[in-house]
């Protein structure tokens, strides 16, 4: 019975608060309770110490909005894969035209790794270089940008409670602060909770229902 008594008052309490309070105590709960999932499906990250015993909200701020990022994010990936196309072009280009020397000088290589020519192959030898290190560069980028548009992807889908295609949605994403007090094994600490929901549209001109969530959590004191 006192299981019971516990959980209405809990359920009580969430009931009159708002939707950025009641995120919070949820995700603080189930942190506390080692909930993963449950922490997992209301926030982007695991709060950064163990042991949560009691926490108080103290404040609960806005933060200036922000452009809905996944369109330029998919542009950025489009981008960088076109730089990679044409950097491989190139490459290829220039060891086409050299294949005979470029042989010579890694077969050199093979044997003493630091040797470098001089003259005609010494010059060949610093170009290869170059573009073996922007080789490294472009082909590192598409890939950054792409774990970066599908992270976008998961903050996007995780505010809606959905699956979708957020690429053909508009509108802006709303931020917000809260700080908190929370008592772990470690004692008292400051935490500030950035939350995150977005107010977008979808390609009928229909508001898209989305929650806030916990997109980042960083100890303050």
């Amino acid at each position: 019975m006192k299981r019971l008594v516990v959980c209405a008052a809990a359920a009580s309490l969430l009931a009159c608060v708002g939707p950025e309070e009641e995120i919070l105590e949820r995700y603080l709960l189930a942190s506390q309770r080692g909930d993963s999932p449950t922490v997992a499906a209301l926030s982007m990250v695991a709060f950064p110490e163990d042991d949560v015993q009691s926490w108080n909200i103290l404040e609960i701020s806005e933060l200036p909005s922000e452009p809905y990022a996944i369109p330029v994010l998919r542009e950025t990936v489009g981008l960088a894969e076109d730089e990679r196309d044409a950097q491989f072009t190139v490459f290829g280009e220039f060891r086409r035209e050299n294949y005979e020397s470029l042989r010579r000088i890694q077969a050199r290589l093979r044997e003493e790794l630091d040797y470098h020519f001089s003259g005609r192959l010494g010059e060949l030898q610093d170009e290869w270089d170059a573009f073996r290190l922007e080789r490294r560069q472009v082909v590192a980028k598409p890939h950054e940008a792409e774990v970066a548009f599908e992270r976008e992807i998961r903050r996007v889908n995780k505010s809606l409670q959905r699956e979708s295609n957020p690429e053909y949605l508009t509108g802006e994403m709303l931020l917000k602060n809260a700080r908190v007090r929370v008592t772990t094994e470690l004692g008292d600490g400051h935490f500030d909770f950035t939350l995150t929901r977005y107010a977008l549209k979808n390609q009928f001109d229909a508001l898209v229902p989305a929650r806030w969530i916990i997109t980042a959590v960083d100890k303050t004191s």
